[in-house]
Order: structure tokens, then C-alpha cells, then sequence
């Protein structure tokens, strides 16, 4: 090889190799991963619902670049089929004048039809610390009501009250919190009341009723239906006292069964990296029903979220029906 021929290799080396370098240096690598960021954290909420077969929800702050995942976990199960009844992780509840039937749902039920006055269910709920609806919970509770009447059908301590109405409605009742800047504390912010229709339970009949809050919505579902929603954004106050099923003067003439209470139980937070962004216009939220699709209530088609990178590049992500994240 001469001396020239050399010289022209290494002259050939230098050029490519500073195209290779002026290539790699355009390249954000810090950016690269975002979009599997965002398909990774929105496959988790689906998975966390399919898995646990209860909701999730993943919140988009656009202005911030950050995405909050959050899924529900059961915290208190009763079935009502011994004296005195047993519930799920040890809370465990007592009777006072309150009956046991056996026309339950499944099994036996509690009934206060006929109860004397003060019948009720306690379980000392507060004592968990799982037991926390401050930032979201459901509900999920089979109900018979035996004759028109009202009454107090659950109330979880001063967080949360359901009440079935004389017409054979019921009424949510939700005490909220807020922080107060200038005290630098959380402060009560009153009580947010949702009322259904009248006559949306049949007396009688057993009949699944579902209440959930995501601090967006309380909503109210009988037999899988919304019969009604108001919207809602403040926290729920702490349970500092036991979860109460009927009392009063005036117990309601019904039956209660198959009672489930299932409370934000798992967030993860996740910060997009400096040079990308959400498009204006992207989704505040995308809900995930609990069999892992989107939550068809909320979502009429598949969700689209779009990414844009400082180089100008884009990116499109996109939530199914079915809850596949592509």
C-alpha cells in the first residue's frame, strides 16, 4: 500500500466517522423511551384492573408532562352467614337486634325488616389503615327492599352515607376536604349529595347496586345501569369511626348482602423527560373498566394520546376498546 492510497483511507475513515458522529449527537436519547414510558404505565392500569377485577384509572397532567396511574383494592368483604358475622382481613362485625335471613342473595342476608328500633351492623374499619377513601373507593352491595321507607342503609364512618329513599330511591352523601393555603392545612369543604330517581330498586327483589367516586364523578349503577352521576373533584374526608349498616328509630325495611368496599390501594406516578410533551388537546383521564377494557361509560371509542418532541418528531399512542395499548 503507498503512501497516497493510505492517506486516502484514513481520509475516508475521518468522513465517515464524523457523519456517524453528527448523526448520534442529533439524537435525544433522553427522549427515545417516551412513548414506551406512556404504553408501559397505561398497560400496567389495564393489567392492575384485569388482574384484580376492579377499575383503574390513569390521570394525564399535559401541562406538567406527568402521567398518575391508580387501581382499587378490596378492603372489607362481609357475606353475612354466622352470628356474628365475619368479614374479610379480620373485620369481623357485631349484631345489634339486627337479623340474619335465609332468603340471602347467596346464603343468608342481614334484614332490618320488622328490627326494632336501633337494629345495626358495626365493624371497626377505622382500626385499618387500608381502609383509607380519600382518594377514590367502590362500593358494591346487593340490596331487597321489603317495603316502601327510608332509612340508613351504610355509612362508613363521617367519610361516606347511603341512604335508601321512602319511594324506593337512594341517596349518597359524601363528605369532602381541601387544603386551605392560608391555614397551610386540610380543611372540610362540606358535603356533596347525589339523589337517584324514585323507584329505581323493586321491593321484593334482589338488586345489585353499585357506588363508586373517582374525584371526578359519584356515581350510582343498579343492576350494571348509571341512574345517576354528579360530578366531584375533593378528597374524602378520613375514616375515623366504625362502618354502620341500618340503625335509626327507624330501621329500613330491607335486606343487605354480599357487600364489598374496595379503596384506592396503588398509584404510580411517572414524569415524562425534558424535550417532550403532550399535545394540547390530549385526555385528562382514561378509565379502565374492570375487566381490563376501557371503561365504555366514560370512553365511546378508543383513546388517543399524542406526543410531540422538541426536534419536531411525533409519536401516537393509542388505547383500544379491549384495553390493548399500541
Amino acid at each position: 500500500m503507498t503512501l497516497i492510497e493510505l492517506l486516502v483511507v484514513m481520509g475516508l475513515l475521518a468522513l465517515i466517522l464524523g457523519a456517524g458522529v453528527g448523526a448520534l449527537a442529533s439524537l435525544d436519547i433522553g427522549t427515545m423511551g417516551s412513548g414506551s414510558l406512556v404504553r408501559s404505565t397505561l398497560r400496567s392500569a389495564s393489567n392492575w384492573s384485569r388482574s384484580r377485577q376492579a377499575p383503574a384509572r390513569v390521570r394525564i397532567d399535559a401541562a406538567n408532562g406527568v402521567l398518575s396511574a391508580e387501581g382499587l383494592n378490596v378492603v372489607g368483604t362481609w357475606h353475612f352467614e354466622s352470628r356474628p358475622p365475619t368479614g374479610a382481613f379480620g373485620l369481623d362485625g357485631e349484631l345489634h337486634e339486627a337479623l340474619l335471613v335465609e332468603d340471602g342473595f347467596v346464603g343468608k342476608a342481614l334484614s332490618f325488616a320488622g328490627a326494632p328500633a336501633g337494629a345495626l351492623f358495626e365493624a371497626a374499619v377505622h382500626t385499618d389503615p387500608a381502609f383509607d377513601l380519600r382518594t377514590g373507593f367502590q362500593v358494591q352491595v346487593v340490596l331487597r327492599p321489603e317495603d316502601a321507607g327510608g332509612g340508613r342503609v351504610i355509612q362508613v364512618g363521617e367519610a361516606l352515607r347511603i341512604d335508601a329513599t321512602r319511594r324506593f330511591g337512594l341517596r349518597v352523601q359524601l363528605a369532602t376536604q381541601r387544603f386551605d393555603e392560608e391555614l397551610g392545612r386540610l380543611v372540610p369543604a362540606g358535603t356533596a349529595t347525589l339523589e337517584t330517581p324514585q323507584g329505581i330498586l323493586q321491593p321484593g327483589h334482589w338488586q345489585r347496586v353499585l357506588v363508586t367516586y373517582d374525584r371526578v364523578l359519584i356515581a350510582v349503577h343498579v343492576e350494571g345501569l348509571e341512574v345517576a352521576h354528579l360530578e366531584e373533584e375533593g378528597d374524602v374526608v378520613p375514616v375515623k369511626s366504625r362502618l354502620v349498616l341500618g340503625g335509626g328509630e327507624r330501621p329500613w325495611p330491607g335486606s343487605i348482602d354480599a357487600l364489598v368496599i374496595s379503596a384506592v390501594g396503588a398509584s404510580e406516578e411517572v414524569v415524562l423527560p425534558q424535550g417532550v410533551g403532550f399535545v394540547d388537546g390530549t385526555p385528562e383521564d382514561v378509565f379502565f373498566a374492570a375487566d381490563g377494557g376501557l371503561d365504555r361509560s366514560r370512553h365511546e371509542g378508543p383513546v388517543l394520546i399524542p406526543l410531540e418532541y422538541v426536534d419536531g418528531r411525533t409519536d401516537l399512542v393509542r388505547v383500544n376498546m379491549y384495553g390493548t395499548v399500541e
